[in-house]
């Protein structure tokens, strides 16, 4: 099962140009989302952020994706794919740090949060 730590330590080393592997689809068409953060609940990751080039949604929606089932790079290019979609990941939020230790009445999500 992914992790969103496997997620955002792939974009981090790959969304630079570095990646010799290419998306199976045409990237021209593929959605990107943006200002994007990474979520785990459960154990099941997801991305949630604004989507833009998406033929069946206004531009700059905000969105999460269904589980996360891989990702993988491409000409400094990352991408995730889910059970029925593939998205590019552009900028995230740049990472808060939020507290490691909670009280037991707060239930979070793990999560990272980027802003740029």
């Amino acid at each position: 099962m992914l992790t969103i730590e496997d997620i955002t330590g792939f974009f981090v080393e790959n969304a630079s140009y570095k990646s010799g592997q290419t998306p199976q689809e045409d990237t021209q068409n593929i959605p990107i989302i943006e200002s994007w953060i990474d979520v785990e609940k459960d154990g099941i990751a997801v991305i949630r952020g604004k989507l833009y080039g998406h033929p069946q949604h206004p531009l700059g929606v905000s969105m999460t994706t269904s589980t996360i089932q891989r990702y993988f790079g491409g000409a400094g290019h990352v991408y995730v794919k889910t059970r029925n979609s593939l998205y590019e990941l552009g900028q995230p939020l740049k990472e808060l740090e939020l507290p490691d230790e909670t009280s037991d009445f707060q239930a979070l999500a793990k999560k990272t949060i980027w802003h740029c």
